[in-house]
C-alpha cells in the first residue's frame, strides 16, 4: 500500500520529469513578484518588432507586449524583452524565460498539443503568399515549376509550400533560407505569410516596387500570442488584452477620448470594459481600470495595426480582415457582459 510520502514523492517525480505539469502555475503572481512581464519578440524588422535608432522596442507586436504591461502595472514599459526566433519561441516558454510570446506565429492544434502551449486569441489574420521578381516572368504558382523558393525551415510555411507544390504537381526545388537570400537573388521566389513578406519588401528590398506578390493565397494563418497550457487565468488575462483592444476599436474607443468614454459613455459594453460598472478586472485578479490604462498607453487593435502596418507607412497594407466585423473584417471579440 502507498503512503501519503509515497504519493508524495511519485507526484514530484512526475513534476519534475515532465517540466512541471502537474504543478499549479500561477504566472500572475510570478510576473508580480519580478515587476514586469518577460515578453518573447523576434528582433526582425521595424512594423513588426525591432530596436529602433533610440534603442527602443517598436512594432505591432511589441505594443501588444507594451498593452499587457499596462493592463497588469498600469505601465506600458515594465516589459523585459526576450529575443526569440522560430525554435525559441516554443523553448522559451517550456523553460518559463517567457511569460507570453508575441510573434506571427500560426495557431495550430499540432502545435498545442506538441509543445504544450495555448493560443489564447488571434491578433492578426493572414495567409501564405508567394514574391517574385516583378521582371522575373513568374504570373502564377504553375510558373514556379524549375525555379527555386526560399521558405523558412521549422516553419508551418515550409509544410504548407511542400503541400501545395505537391498538390498541383509543382517541381521547384525548396530552399531553407530567409528573406535576405531572395533579395541577394540566391532564389527565384519567396514564401512567407503575406503580412511576413510585405514586411520585408519594406525594409530589405533595395527598390520595394521591383517586388510583387502573386495573387494566390496558399494558406490562411490564424497568428495569435503563446503562452503555456497550464495556467487558465493568465490565458483569460492575455486573451482580454487582445479582445479588449478588438472591443475598443468596435466601439471606437481610441487614445484619444479614452478618458472622455469612460465618464459619458452610457453603452454597458464599454462601461463593463473601462471598469465603470462589473467587476472583470477583479475577476481577473487585475485592477479595474485595466482596459483603460492599455488604450491610454498604446490605443485601441485599429490604431496599433495603421501604426505599423497601415496605408501610408512602409509596410502599407489595408487591414482587410484585420478590423472589426462591424466594418466588414474578421475580428470579432466575445461580449463583455
Amino acid at each position: 500500500m502507498l503512503n501519503f510520502r509515497t504519493v508524495a514523492s511519485v507526484a514530484l517525480a512526475a513534476s519534475l520529469l515532465f517540466g512541471g505539469a502537474f504543478a499549479h502555475a500561477d504566472t500572475l503572481e510570478e510576473v508580480k513578484r519580478h515587476g514586469d512581464i518577460r515578453c518573447g519578440v523576434f528582433p526582425d524588422d521595424p512594423g513588426r518588432s525591432a530596436i529602433d535608432l533610440n534603442g527602443e522596442w517598436q512594432g505591432f507586436y511589441v505594443d501588444f507586449c507594451r498593452a499587457t504591461a499596462a493592463a497588469l502595472f498600469g505601465n506600458p514599459d515594465r516589459v523585459q524583452y526576450v529575443e526569440v526566433d522560430a525554435t525559441t519561441r516554443f523553448t522559451t516558454l517550456q523553460h518559463r524565460q517567457t511569460d507570453v510570446v508575441m510573434y506571427s506565429t500560426t495557431w495550430t492544434i499540432g502545435r498545442e498539443n506538441r509543445y504544450q502551449v495555448a493560443f489564447p486569441a488571434i491578433y492578426l489574420f493572414d495567409g501564405q503568399g508567394v514574391m517574385v521578381r516583378e521582371h522575373s516572368g513568374i504570373e502564377q504558382l504553375q510558373d514556379l515549376s524549375g525555379k527555386t523558393v526560399c521558405v523558412t525551415e521549422n516553419t508551418s510555411t515550409h509544410q504548407n509550400l511542400v503541400s501545395v507544390l505537391a498538390r498541383h504537381k509543382i517541381d521547384a526545388q525548396i530552399q531553407f533560407s530567409n528573406g535576405d537570400s531572395f533579395f541577394r537573388g540566391h532564389c527565384d521566389a519567396y514564401s512567407a505569410d503575406r503580412m511576413n513578406l510585405a514586411t520585408n519588401r519594406a525594409n530589405r528590398a533595395d527598390d520595394p516596387k521591383a517586388y510583387r506578390l502573386l495573387p494566390d493565397n496558399l494558406s490562411r494563418e490564424p497568428i495569435g500570442p503563446m503562452v503555456r497550457n497550464d495556467d487558465p487565468r493568465w490565458q483569460r488575462i492575455i486573451r482580454a488584452v487582445v479582445e479588449g483592444l478588438i472591443l475598443a476599436d468596435e466601439k471606437r474607443i481610441s487614445r484619444e477620448n479614452v478618458a472622455y468614454m469612460r465618464e459619458r459613455s452610457s453603452d454597458p459594453e464599454v462601461q463593463h470594459l473601462l471598469g465603470v460598472t462589473g467587476d472583470f478586472g477583479s475577476q481577473l485578479g487585475l485592477r479595474d481600470d485595466w482596459a483603460f490604462q492599455m488604450l491610454a498607453s498604446v490605443g485601441n487593435y485599429g490604431e496599433i495595426y495603421q501604426r505599423h502596418y497601415g496605408p501610408g507607412t512602409p509596410i502599407n497594407v489595408e487591414p482587410g480582415f484585420n478590423q472589426p466585423w462591424s466594418r466588414g473584417g474578421l475580428l470579432f471579440a466575445p461580449l463583455f457582459r
